[in-house]
């Protein structure tokens, strides 16, 4: 049986650093416990009252995340951890990226007006607009709220800052995800413009993981700067090989116009190919095996691993800085 990359990037991942179930139930429950919600919303919540929340905002997030999915951005921020000299086991709440990731889909799929994710319908699709919406939401808030009881003081406001400024940076890209365009005329999308796409909507939840595991570990800012240098990269090779892998099997983002790298890398290889660097709609074909629209996004993918492992590099020597080149390498396509 022939892997995915996603299962070859999971496996690479050692044992001790993968999420369980039991990380699940501890972020994100079934259901909220009553005792919880009269905490948070008075003496006279009750069991119709969790009920409620379980249908609303528990179910439609907890279903995407018990589908499975990728999740190795919990492994880096564990990696990142004991690569940054964190002692001991690293804490529960680096989980939270999960959540976070869970989230961003779910708001992604309501912007794209996907119908399927993980194999099943999407959370707008299954519960409608309204509730899956409230749910990503409050997903993004339940993230905050488990690190006050998660972190010292010092480095609970300095997640913070970290979180507000990456959450705000991700929605940046998701933004320019709808606004820019891949196809041929004035305005088009170079493949400079998307790198910044990428390292903002893709790189931002790589570095939050990473950089949390960081903050977490008591890391100097050089350490932290080390391993955000490296999700940034690490978030573009993976996107430029998702996008091609996208292209060369449903081809939805070339089709779209949408700026995906593989869709650029078409544009202006039709262009040349032209001789007049305008080309037409004919690059929205889909890449063949050893073409040089593939070639061109192998080696923009390449060529961010290498920025991202020389980012590494900038880490002490450690069993866990090992592991992440390991997972880099897989990440990228390597």
């Amino acid at each position: 049986m022939v892997r995915t990359r996603e299962e070859a990037v999971i496996t690479s991942v050692p044992s001790s650093a993968r999420q369980t179930s039991s990380d699940t139930e501890n972020f994100w429950p079934s259901i909220f416990s009553e005792a919880v919600l009269r905490e948070l919303l008075g003496p006279e919540a009750d069991r119709l009252v969790a009920g409620a929340l379980a249908r609303t905002v528990n179910r439609p997030v907890r279903e995407l995340i018990e589908r499975g999915g990728q999740r190795w951005r919990v492994p880096i921020g564990q990696l990142s951890y004991a690569a940054c000299g964190g002692l001991g086991e690293a804490p529960a709440a680096l989980a939270i990226v999960e959540l976070l990731h869970t989230a961003s889909l779910v708001i992604d799929d309501i912007q794209d007006g996907s119908s399927e994710r993980r194999g099943g319908p999407s959370a707008h699709v299954a519960h409608g607009v309204p509730i899956a919406l409230g749910a990503a939401n409050a997903a993004y808030f339940r993230a905050l709220a488990l690190l006050r009881d998660a972190l010292p003081a010092a480095s609970r406001l300095r997640a913070y800052d970290m979180l507000v400024s990456e959450m705000f940076v991700a929605h940046l890209g998701q933004a320019l995800d709808l606004g820019l365009r891949a196809r041929l005329g004035e305005g088009a999308a170079t493949e400079a413009h998307y790198r910044v796409l990428a390292r903002a909507k893709t790189g931002a939840l790589v570095r939050i993981a990473a950089r949390l595991g960081a903050i977490a570990a008591g890391a100097s800012e050089d350490d932290e700067d080390a391993v955000a240098e490296w999700a940034s990269e690490i978030g573009l090779a993976y996107q430029i090989r998702d996008d091609l892998e996208d292209a060369a099997g449903r081809g939805g983002d070339l089709a779209a116009g949408r700026p995906s790298y593989a869709a650029i890398a078409a544009r202006d290889v039709a262009g040349a190919a032209d001789g007049d660097g305008q080309g037409d709609d004919a690059h929205l074909a889909r890449p063949r095996r050893g073409s040089a629209v593939e070639e061109r996004c192998r080696d923009g993918a390449r060529r961010a691993l290498v920025r991202a492992l020389a980012s590494l590099e900038r880490l002490p020597p450690s069993a866990a800085r090992d592991q992440l080149v390991q997972l880099s390498e897989r990440l990228a396509g390597g």
